[in-house]
């Protein structure tokens, strides 16, 4: 192959196979990377309609995230922005998420960090297109309660969901916010 165009055509054919490859082994919903890829990646406007409770006032919040994998392919990072001030203290939030698979437990796990400190780390339990993670919150009057924050993805493009607080350990219930997350890329 001295010819310097059939060299180059090769480097194409071989570069778009690899392409064809890599992304067909993330299509694979089956796969734990597959999961990740189809459910969370991409770029997302999320809107969140807090309801009035004893643990908030009602309002209405909108999100800007973007999730990618990081150059190695372990883990997928996502980075939310509010895109207006938060109504308790006038700042913009902007946190941090890390999703990846535990091979050992075989679990999905989230790690999540904001400027109010962290790292907090919980496990998704995933049932199809539902994913669920349960975990403590502190609560302002001091002690904690039980939280947990419901993903349903009703389309590869279209997710639900929903945050609620328990104060008897899962007995009862009570909605918090409910989100709509639509992916714009």
């Amino acid at each position: 192959m001295h010819n310097p165009f059939v060299r180059g055509l090769v480097a194409l054919a071989t570069t778009f196979l690899l392409a064809l490859t890599v992304n067909a082994a993330a299509q694979d919903s089956s796969s734990p990377h597959g999961k990740l890829a189809l459910f969370w990646a991409g770029h997302w406007k999320v809107r969140i309609e807090t309801k009035e409770t004893q643990f908030g006032h009602a309002r209405t919040d909108d999100y800007d995230a973007r999730c990618s994998f990081l150059p190695h392919g372990t883990f997928l990072a996502c980075e939310y922005l509010s895109l207006q001030p938060n109504p308790d203290d006038g700042r913009i939030i902007n946190d941090v998420s890390l999703f990846y698979y535990n091979d050992v437990d075989k679990t999905f796990k989230y790690t999540n960090v904001g400027s109010e400190g962290g790292p907090h780390e919980e496990v998704f339990h995933v049932d199809g297109n539902v994913w669920t993670r349960q975990f403590e919150v502190t609560r302002r009057s001091g002690g904690v309660a039980d939280g947990r924050e419901i993903y349903t993805f009703v389309s590869r493009d279209k997710h639900l969901a929903r945050f609620e607080i328990s104060l008897d350990k899962g007995a009862h219930w009570t909605l918090v916010n409910e989100a709509v997350g639509t992916r714009v890329q």
